[in-house]
């Protein structure tokens, strides 16, 4: 029996199925937020990716399909609420059938369906937000993220426990913020090291052809702008004034994070930035003396807060991926590091190599002269004389979030959502300074050439002017030769 498209539309409302009004990229964002495990999860959206009508959508299905589910819903103030996300819920609704249409409470914004769901629409404003405190939700959806002013607060004080009970999920979704300390980046930051970052750019967008594209960029200021490149291209413009490292960005990250391989000799180096309240960042590298690179192999990133963690279990993880990475499987020895270097604690490092046996023994890093160190830093970065392999996934994050406490007191790093001072850029610039950039470590014979000396061609030998040399620096008689060069 063949029905109609209305008909159609109606069963598909009624099941609460409205992926046939997404696109493709709304269809992956959709599925993206049903199989996530994270309480809260971060989407940099394009301008123009339809980020408010998805939301709307998500929030429709979730109160559609499951009865006396609560959905919030905040925009960054309460006008944006009643300008942009209201008219758009109206367009969503056109086409349900009236019995499942929610009933509609204009003073406090608040959608009730017939089974009971309910969606409520809240400004952060003005306080506004707090109208969403202390009670029950299963989804917290978070328009605009990078306009929410408090956003820390908003979330984690109002927003999270609501979630608790119901093991709901907070999604936020926004374009870049213009400021670089806008508290949106804290969670960029935070989904960017655990590996869930949601980026859609422009080129996601199946609604726009390449001429509106283009388009779009030239009308927003050009490829280079700033505006296109955080509206457009979702990309966190670093302020030059409070980036440490403003040099490490995606480009140079494609082009420098990589596998590098091993040579036949070289000086490996240990560096750790030690931590009990922070993060402790023990990196293990190289320097690739032909290749003139340094090349950071692993890290261990170790948090003393973690109850079952010791310094015993602490040298035990150094002197297996000591062994990991630099065991020489033809003679089975482990070549050891040439320096272990850490920041200046000498009870521990003493407690280390007692511990240890000696084994492991760490010197004190130079902290002299922070600015030299840091600028040599970028230098080989920017020049990209550093390679950094793929899976030092915390020091990569450091490298790129960076930033200092304050523009003017360049002293300190800020605090880095990981529950340290993006400590892994410490660690780095330790080993890079205690590096011996110009000692060779090749034997004087490796590569040596004997081809010009071994005889393949009787013939050509003896008319090779080498032999004659060769005679006359060490006297040699050759009566063959004698006789050879007689006739000749």
């Amino acid at each position: 029996m063949q029905i109609s498209k209305q008909q159609a539309i109606k069963e598909l409302w009624r099941r609460g199925e409205l992926s046939w009004k997404m696109d493709a990229n709304q269809k992956e964002l959709d599925n993206l937020y049903h199989s996530s495990q994270e309480k809260i999860n971060t989407w940099l959206l394009a301008r123009r990716s339809g980020k408010t009508y998805m939301l709307l959508l998500i929030a429709i299905q979730v109160c559609l399909k499951n009865k006396y589910s609560i959905v919030s819903f905040l925009s960054p103030t309460k006008m944006q609420a009643d300008t942009n996300v209201r008219p758009l819920f109206r367009q969503i609704l056109e086409d349900c059938p009236e019995d499942l249409l929610p009933r509609q409470s204009k003073k406090d914004y608040v959608y009730t369906f017939s089974n009971g769901s309910v969606i409520q629409i809240a400004g952060a404003d003005s306080g506004h937000a707090e109208k969403l405190r202390g009670q029950d939700a299963h989804l917290v959806l978070v328009d605009e993220a990078g306009s929410i002013s408090n956003l820390k607060y908003i979330v984690n004080s109002i927003l999270r426990p609501t979630t608790l009970m119901t093991k709901g999920k907070i999604i936020l979704a926004s374009t870049p913020p213009k400021e670089e300390d806008h508290e949106f980046i804290h969670f960029i930051e935070r989904a960017e090291s655990k590996g869930t970052l949601v980026k859609k750019i422009i080129y996601d967008n199946p609604r726009l052809t390449k001429e509106e594209i283009d388009q779009e960029i030239e009308e927003t200021g050009g490829l280079l702008s700033e505006s296109v490149r955080r509206e457009l291209f979702c990309e966190v413009i670093k302020d030059p004034a409070t980036s440490v490292i403003p040099e490490f960005d995606d480009a140079l990250i494609k082009e420098i994070v990589k596998e590098w391989p091993l040579p036949p000799h070289y000086d490996n180096y240990v560096s750790m930035d030690l931590g009990f309240k922070d993060l402790t960042v023990i990196l293990f590298g190289y320097y690739d003396f032909r290749g003139a690179k340094v090349v950071i192999q692993d890290e261990l990133i170790i948090n003393f807060q973690d109850s079952d963690m010791t310094l015993p279990k602490v040298i035990d993880l150094i002197d297996q991926k000591e062994e990991e990475l630099w065991t020489n499987y033809y003679t089975n020895e482990v070549n050891r590091p040439t320096v272990r270097v850490s920041d200046i604690n000498h009870i521990v490092t003493q407690e280390i190599r007692r511990a240890s046996g000696g084994k492991i023994a760490f010197k004190p890093a130079k902290k002299d002269d922070n600015d030299a160190a840091i600028n040599n830093l970028r230098l080989l970065l920017s020049n990209k004389k550093i390679i950094i392999h793929p899976k030092c996934k915390t020091l990569i994050h450091h490298l790129k979030n960076v930033r200092w406490m304050s523009g003017k007191n360049k002293k300190t790093f800020a605090r880095s959502p990981d529950s340290g001072h993006y400590d892994a850029v410490d660690a780095i610039k330790y080993m890079i300074r205690e590096m011996n950039l110009d000692k060779n470590p090749y034997p004087a014979d490796y590569d040596y050439n004997t081809e010009d000396l071994v005889v393949w061609n009787k013939d050509n030998f003896y008319k090779n002017d080498l032999k004659d040399k060769m005679k006359t620096i060490f006297g040699v008689k050759d009566k063959k030769y004698d006789k050879y060069k007689s006739r000749s």
